[in-house]
């Protein structure tokens, strides 16, 4: 990565993976985010 800008762009897409697309076997094989009580609207989807 050539600069700050780039890497706050992808600890940003890594954080939305993690917490809303990728399963936590912990929690059922759900992302953390299907635990929170109010749903997020805003999030980018995946692209896997």
């Amino acid at each position: 990565m050539a600069s700050e800008e780039e890497r706050a762009r992808a600890i940003s897409v890594w954080n939305i993976h993690y917490n809303y697309h990728r399963p936590h076997t912990a929690i059922g094989d759900q992302p953390p985010a299907s635990r929170l009580k109010s749903r997020v609207t805003n999030v980018l989807s995946s692209n896997t």
